[in-house]
């Protein structure tokens, strides 16, 4: 099946953790590691996420990161199985289309076109299928980790950038890979950046390892 280019960027305290305790958004992203995600997102087709980081950190996902009266970025994509976003979510606000895929029959939402798929059929590979057929060629996964562990699951990742940032979340917040995934034999870039350092692993390292410990388990 075809399928569009799939990146993956994510941002990450020094101890691992992606978000607070709950999933409570922490601004971990740097002005300037800012700079670089929506210079990615210029040059996707669609941004994705899942239901919880909306719900969690009501993100815009346009190219100006606020307001913005005109249409100012790549397709939303939300993913969410029981369409449990806040009908005042940031991304239906018209700036730019968001599509959401669901197995919820019932619940409508304004501001968004609702995909609605079984549940045996919502997985990555469908998804990525259906994106295709619409045009999409190439994505920027955005989070958060269930998400991101779907992607890594389903071997659909043809790029993957962590930014770790000089922070240090507090215990009980949310790990990427937990147990820890040891990155040093995937590591293809490591480079200094303002506010941390940005990491770009190998996604074919990544996944052959990702199986082994699944199989280990």
């Amino acid at each position: 099946m075809d399928r569009p280019r799939v990146i993956i960027n994510v941002a990450q305290s020094l101890n691992g953790m992606i978000a607070g305790p709950g999933g409570r958004r922490v601004a971990i992203s740097s002005a300037h590691d800012r700079e670089r995600v929506l210079e990615i997102r210029s040059k996707v087709d669609a941004v994705i996420v899942g239901a919880n980081t909306v719900v969690n950190d009501n993100p815009r996902l346009n190219l100006q990161d606020n307001a913005s009266n005109h249409n100012s970025g790549p397709m939303r994509v939300v993913l969410d199985g029981s369409l449990k976003i806040p009908d005042n979510s940031h991304i239906l606000d018209g700036t730019s289309r968001t599509v959401v895929f669901t197995w919820n029959l019932h619940r409508e939402l304004k501001g968004a076109d609702l995909i609605r798929m079984s549940k045996d059929h919502l997985t990555v590979d469908e998804i990525l299928g259906r994106l295709w057929s619409m045009g999409i060629r190439n994505v920027l996964v955005e989070g958060g980790k269930q998400v991101i562990h779907e992607f890594i699951d389903a071997g659909a990742v043809d790029e993957f950038h962590i930014f770790v940032g000089n922070i240090l979340i507090e215990g009980g917040g949310m790990i990427l890979f937990d147990p820890p995934e040891d990155i040093s034999g995937v590591a293809r870039d490591i480079r200094i950046m303002q506010g941390g350092l940005l990491i770009s692993l190998d996604p074919h390292s990544l996944m052959i390892a990702w199986k082994k410990k699944a199989k280990a388990i």
